[in-house]
């Protein structure tokens, strides 16, 4: 069993964003008015990630905040996707970023500059789980987008995870606004909307990338998950107050837990059975807003095919 549990790890939690666009691209803010409004919202870390460029604000970063150097590279197609997104976060410093590369170009043009990868927004973007078995070497996929969300309706892709995590791939699922800043009458704003909770040791570049890497992190646009434990052989779970707690594995592998009508729950537990390959908990608060813990993972890794 593999449980990389940033409840009991050392260190503080800080709250990030790794995905946002600004003027530097086709967001509709200036780069250090977005950087602002993430610090008024209680952000801890952002990732300026515009297309086919790295976004620099001087003197953003200070003991009490920490920005991120990323890009957003596409290019590539898919079975259905006509254009395959990565997000690269954390660069070690400004670097020409590729027009048009493969998504494995991607992923290693990312990590060759210090930093690590995402796919981005798979519903959003069209991907099957035939797509994204082909690749390797990045951190995760994006479970949530909160820009994809409030556009059309695709934001959420948790279902792309849970197949991957079924054909034994081991990825890090990862909320993101994807914000562009727009104003619209259907739908609220995109900015400081969702996040990663991250347990690192310390607010630098260095830990935070250690803690992403090693999934000391879970992910939310709402609710707030206190603790996943393991006592025995009993998952429990315990939340903010939420409407259901869920616990995922493969397959019909997972059972539900829903709280009576008008009321909430904050604790639940499962008594895994022996079968499952793997085992995540998500939780749906009354707004109707979801957060995801990472995955526990049984048994021997399985290598990608």
């Amino acid at each position: 069993m593999e449980f990389a549990d940033p409840f009991a790890a050392p260190g503080h939690w800080y709250k990030g964003n790794l995905h946002t666009h600004t003027t530097q691209s086709d967001g509709v803010l200036e780069p250090k008015e977005v950087v602002s409004r993430y610090r008024a919202a209680g952000y801890d870390f952002l990732a300026l990630t515009d297309h086919h460029t790295v976004t620099r604000v001087a003197g953003a970063s200070d003991d009490a905040f920490l920005l991120l150097l990323g890009t957003e590279l596409d290019g590539d197609r898919g079975q259905v996707a006509e254009s395959v997104h990565v997000v690269a976060f954390g660069l070690s410093g400004p670097a020409e970023v590729p027009l048009a590369p493969s998504v494995p170009a991607a992923i290693a043009w990312a990590r060759e500059h210090g930093g690590e990868a995402l796919i981005a927004h798979p519903y959003w973007s069209g991907l099957t789980v035939s797509d994204m078995l082909r690749w390797d070497g990045h951190l995760g996929v994006e479970i949530f987008n909160t820009g994809c969300h409030y556009e059309i309706a695709k934001g959420c892709s948790t279902v792309h995870w849970d197949d991957l995590l079924g054909q034994g791939r081991r990825l890090w699922g990862f909320a993101v606004d994807d914000s562009h800043h727009y104003r619209s009458e259907n739908h609220p704003t995109d900015t400081a909307r969702a996040w990663v909770m991250v347990k690192a040791v310390e607010l630098t570049r260095e830990a935070i990338l250690s803690s992403l890497r090693d999934g000391l992190f879970y992910s939310s646009w709402g609710p707030t998950i206190h603790e996943v434990t393991l006592t025995g052989e009993q998952v429990t779970a315990r939340t903010s107050p939420v409407k259901e707690i869920n616990f995922i594995a493969q397959r019909w592998a997972s059972q539900s837990f829903s709280a009576p009508e008008g009321s909430t729950l904050k604790q639940a537990s499962f008594r895994p059975s022996g079968r499952e390959e793997y085992l995540r908990v998500e939780c749906r608060d009354p707004e109707g807003r979801w957060a995801y813990s990472n995955p526990i993972f049984f048994g021997e890794r399985k290598p990608p095919s």
